[in-house]
């Protein structure tokens, strides 16, 4: 067996283990989805915040303080759809609105 082929045989077996091992990660990961209770508590926390992610989904962002942005920085990814059900584009624009704040 040459080098070539020992260097390819090689380069297989490691990619089955990369691609075993990246799938056993996202079974993980999926079978740990945030309760909406967990998701909302941080923004129930600070005053007025609930009342501004509302008001942000209807595009009005003027009630998005900076406790209530750092709130809504401290969600994991999977928290933004439920925060921000049937809107998933407003979460970017939420963060965004927070960054010129």
């Amino acid at each position: 067996m040459g080098i070539k082929q020992i260097v390819k045989v090689m380069f297989l077996f490691l990619c089955v283990i990369m691609a075993l091992l990246c799938h056993h990660q996202s079974e993980v990961q999926a079978a740990q989805k945030p309760s909406p209770v967990a998701c909302w508590s941080s923004i129930n926390k600070v005053q007025g915040c609930v009342d501004a992610v509302k008001a942000a989904t209807k595009g009005d962002y003027k009630g998005l303080s900076k406790d209530c942005c750092l709130a809504i920085y401290g969600l994991i990814d999977d928290c933004f759809p439920i925060v921000f059900s049937g809107k998933p584009d407003i979460a970017v624009l939420v963060k965004d609105a927070c960054a010129v704040n």
